[in-house]
């Protein structure tokens, strides 16, 4: 039973990271509503993902604050009617739930040590993403991709592996996958295999492949030559 919820959490990992993936991509492939821009839209992203992860950080000062607001309230409407006194515990059960909530979806997708230390992992993906951005505009859907399909194919092949650890299977995977990816984006398959190579060969020996896989594939893409994909106006 253990081995069956460590794969389903780690599906339902990988299926948040293709979606906020998808979520980045989405300028190359729809026009965002004006004056936003996608260096807007990126910085927003970085700074939800910050947010987020000083969420995570704060966990257990949040709890307190919750449960004083709780006294505090039950307190307050004591001494109220009982007509008043029912939107405020409304309001009060309503944030109680919705902060449960959100706990319990961090709590499926950080990893052991982001327990201890923050939802790292999306905001390193933003950071990643936007040193991207920085890098070159049109290229960096190239790092977006390889942020969605090499980590992912790599991590759930691992995980089919029983392995749960990176292996050089997963990441023989992933360079096709990615390799798949560049060829049908109109990439000669030479200069997509090297580029699949060396941004797998960077997941592969990462701390946090979430930051550095980004920039590696952006940064391979403008040394390569890689046909820009600039984002739709």
């Amino acid at each position: 039973m253990g081995t069956i919820n460590r794969v389903r959490r780690e599906i339902y990992r990988k299926l948040v990271h293709l979606a906020l993936c998808s979520v980045l991509a989405l300028p190359y492939f729809a026009a965002l509503p004006p004056p936003l821009t996608v260096q807007v839209y990126y910085a927003l992203g970085l700074l939800s993902a910050s947010l987020l992860n000083s969420v995570v950080v704060k966990h257990g000062k949040l709890l307190a604050e919750l449960e004083k607001l709780r006294r505090n309230v039950d307190s307050f409407a004591g001494s109220l009617s009982e007509e008043l006194r029912q939107p405020l515990v409304l309001m009060e059960q309503t944030i109680a739930r919705f902060y449960e909530f959100v706990s319990s979806q961090i709590s499926i997708l950080e990893r052991d040590y982001e327990k201890r230390e923050g939802y790292v992992g999306l905001l390193y993906g933003m950071i990643g993403a936007s040193v991207s951005l920085l890098l070159s505009p049109c290229l960096t859907l190239y790092g977006v991709l390889a942020l969605a399909f090499v980590d992912t194919s790599a991590a759930l092949t691992d995980l089919l592996l029983g392995t749960g650890q990176k292996t050089a299977r997963g990441s023989a995977v992933a360079f096709l996958v990615y390799a798949s990816v560049l060829v049908a984006l109109g990439v000669d398959p030479l200069r997509a295999a090297v580029s699949s190579l060396l941004t797998c060969i960077a997941e592969y020996l990462s701390p946090e492949d979430n930051l550095t896989v980004p920039v590696v594939a952006t940064t391979l893409a403008l040394l390569l030559g890689l046909p820009p994909r600039c984002p739709l106006s």
